[in-house]
């Protein structure tokens, strides 16, 4: 579709003269669909992730820092990745126990865009760095990690992404069936 196509689509829309209520029912089903509030597992879950997160967050950051003697530069380099990842996800986690509720369009997304990027951001340093290691089983152990790792990342990505199409895909649906109940209350006002 042309972006000339969506503008004047757009602009149709947004001239439509709707019904409030209609408008309003549509709205509040809208924000039911998408915000999730967290029931008492889901928030131990979240909780659970949280304090998984901070710990990783420590961990990966002092060995960033205080490295032990002997690992290579790149090394450090994957520390201080993890450290920020980690340090993305604290904040993720947080603001989803802050408001008490997960927006699925959202929220789901966000995390496994983070997933996918500290799998592809250690994977490349796996595969761009495991020939300059002595042992090059080491390296060959590096890189099956990163394969497990990419798919799985790859796999979550995608399911993320189906969830994110589903719920569109019901949005959109909820609006037609908002539209159909209010031009079918016209027609029936213009005949009755």
């Amino acid at each position: 579709m042309s972006q000339s196509n969506v503008t004047f689509r757009d602009q149709l829309i947004t001239v439509e003269k709707t019904d409030p209520t209609y408008r309003e029912r549509y709205e509040k089903e809208m924000a039911a669909m998408i915000a999730q509030e967290l029931s008492t597992t889901k928030k131990l879950q979240t909780v659970g992730f949280l304090i998984i997160s901070v710990c990783l967050a420590g961990l990966f950051g002092s060995l960033a820092v205080f490295a032990p003697e002997g690992l290579p530069w790149f090394g450090r380099v994957g520390f201080a990745a993890g450290a920020v990842f980690s340090s993305a996800f604290v904040v993720l986690y947080a603001g989803i126990l802050k408001k008490g509720s997960l927006n699925l369009k959202k929220d789901n997304l966000a995390s496994a865009w983070l997933g996918w990027g500290v799998v592809v951001i250690m994977g490349t340093i796996a595969l761009v760095f495991s020939p300059r290691l002595s042992d090059p089983i080491v390296g060959v152990h590096w890189l099956v990690g990163a394969v497990f790792f990419l798919v799985a990342g790859g796999v979550a990505l995608l399911w993320a992404h189906i969830q994110r199409s589903e719920l569109n895909t019901r949005e959109k649906l909820l609006e037609i069936e908002c539209h159909l109940a209010e031009l079918t209350e016209k027609i029936a006002d213009k005949h009755g």
